[in-house]
């Protein structure tokens, strides 16, 4: 243990300096350890040693003025690199009493015999003293403004690292890095993630003891309760072996970050550095909560929004086919027997195409709600493209026979892996969208071919076509071109939006283009089948 908080002090010690002349010359320690005192006193005799000898040197050419300064020279040295203002006395003391001893007369005594020796010890003396303790002085302001420069370096870096960081799990891990590497300790984050209060996850650096981290459960769960720090260094259960510091997201708390010391206490400034950055984190935190709620708010506002349009929509919509299908079944009802046979099949006709486009607009909300819940599995079969187009062509709106639909099939036989029954809705709704946004008479063409590995179906009219702003949202939900609902073309802008789900969700992809002169063309591209060998054998 001793080995130990020997080693975390000089590590410290060479933390706190930021130059080699500050962690070499200017180390100092309020609690040196006992080989420390032996370091200095051998300081002391080294260097009052080595300014004797350099005295006798210039004894022998007569330059006696050099030698006061040589030993006052000394004893700055000493309180350079001794801890203890003590040493910088004796030092004094004694380079007073070498220099009565060794250079003046009588010599080799502690004797003196001219006026002036008295005044020169004492000056001599006070000097000395004065050097040092100017230089311990100075040590301990620089000490002090490295220290500063330190900590506020580290402050700066932890709170970049949490600027950068956008979600609670990369917050604890830049807190938990920079702890263990402010204090050269592994860092344990101790939290409930759905197991109960425990050990999560740990954090070393690259001084951190080898040895296991000491778990204090314990500790932690009370640094929780507290909201406060524990451990070693602090009021409460300074016995511990760590010191444990909690994290808070607003006024709750969140986690504890535990920081193995075994048993050695860390520098006050350390221990205020290390509280600093759990508070950096702890704003992180509740900056990054703050977000989360702004996110869930605006998604609430984005659902609330939408279901607003929905309701609008389909109020909207509605209302019209059911008020024309009451209206023509009172008209029947009241006045069918005086009606002509072509007035009441007109009569009909209406009634059975506003209920099949309220069945479709039906189906169409129920199917994109399935599929964007995920609640729809598909159930892909092996398919003649030809054979879904032609399925979709029998189940058109009636409103189709108004418009000149041409099919143009491929000259080669286009295998698909689909859901024939959403695949063939996929058709209906392009055609039915061709056939609601043209004139009477348009053209409508359905092409299909192969282009490398996809199959490609293509829906072309030549009706007025469609914005170059409205193209890239026609496929959103509740989204019609001109952003309005017009009466004539009964849309809740549904159809292509059930589109896009069921292509992307087969592999495949949409899109629209302008056509010249005039009018849009719809296209959608699906994986072409593999025929593998026993399709083939099969096929035979």
């Amino acid at each position: 243990m001793l080995e130990r908080r020997e080693r975390l002090d000089s590590s410290r010690r060479d933390r706190l300096g930021a130059s080699w002349l500050e962690s070499k010359v200017f180390a100092w320690s309020d609690d040196p350890t006992p080989k420390r005192y032996a370091i200095d006193l051998a300081c002391i005799f080294l260097f009052l040693v080595t300014a004797t000898l350099v005295g006798f040197a210039f004894f022998a050419f007569d330059m006696e003025a050099c030698i006061v300064v040589t030993y006052v020279l000394a004893v700055l040295c000493i309180s350079l690199l001794t801890v203890r203002r003590a040493y910088c006395l004796v030092a004094s003391a004694l380079s007073a009493l070498l220099y009565n001893y060794f250079f003046t007369t009588p010599r080799f005594s502690l004797t003196a015999w001219g006026r002036a020796y008295p005044a020169t010890f004492a000056v001599m003396f006070a000097v000395a003293l004065i050097a040092s303790t100017v230089a311990m002085t100075l040590r301990r302001e620089l000490h002090a403004s490295h220290t500063a420069y330190r900590r506020t370096k580290i402050m700066l870096e932890a709170d970049e690292a949490f600027r950068r960081c956008e979600t609670r799990r990369e917050i604890v891990s830049a807190a938990g890095a920079q702890l263990s590497r402010l204090l050269d300790a592994t860092v344990v984050w101790y939290c409930d993630e759905g197991e109960g209060f425990l050990e999560q996850r740990s954090f070393s650096s690259a001084g951190a003891s080898p040895a296991p981290p000491v778990i204090e459960l314990s500790m932690a769960r009370r640094a929780l309760e507290d909201g406060e720090s524990v451990g070693v260094g602090t009021k409460l259960f300074p016995s511990a072996s760590g010191l444990y510091l909690p994290l808070r997201s607003g006024t709750d708390v969140v986690g504890v970050m535990g920081i193995c010391l075994m048993g050695a206490a860390p520098l006050p400034a350390e221990r205020n550095e290390a509280e600093a950055v759990a508070g950096e984190a702890s704003l992180a935190l509740a900056r990054t909560r703050a977000l989360e709620e702004r996110e869930k708010a605006a998604v609430l506002a984005k659902n609330e929004q939408l279901r607003a349009n929905l309701l609008r929509s389909i109020s909207h919509d509605l209302r019209t086919p059911l008020t024309a299908i009451s209206g023509n079944a009172d008209v029947l009802l009241s006045d069918g027997e005086d009606l002509s046979a072509k007035k009441r099949e007109g009569l009909l006709r209406d009634i059975r195409s506003d209920a099949m486009w309220l069945n479709a607009t039906v189906e169409n909300l129920l199917a994109i709600t399935r599929l964007e819940n995920g609640e729809v599995h598909l159930s892909t079969t092996t398919e003649l493209l030809d054979d879904i187009v032609e399925e979709a062509l029998r189940h058109v709106s009636p409103d189709s026979e108004f418009h000149d639909i041409e099919v143009e099939s491929s000259r080669d036989l286009l295998l698909v892996d689909v859901d024939a029954r959403l695949m063939v809705q996929v058709v209906v709704n392009l055609l039915n969208n061709a056939v609601a946004y043209t004139q009477v008479g348009s053209r409508i063409r359905i092409m299909s071919h192969a282009d490398a590995n996809m199959a490609v179906v293509r829906v072309e009219d030549n009706g007025p076509g469609i914005a170059e702003g409205d193209r890239s949202r026609v496929f959103e939900s509740f989204y019609t071109a001109s952003h309005a609902l017009a009466d004539s073309k009964r849309s809740v802008g549904l159809g292509l939006a059930l589109c896009k789900s069921i292509v992307e969700a087969h592999g495949g992809s949409i899109g629209v283009d302008a056509v010249e002169p005039h009018g849009c063309a719809f296209w959608f591209t699906l994986p072409l089948h593999r025929m593998e060998n026993g399709d083939i054998d099969h096929a035979d």
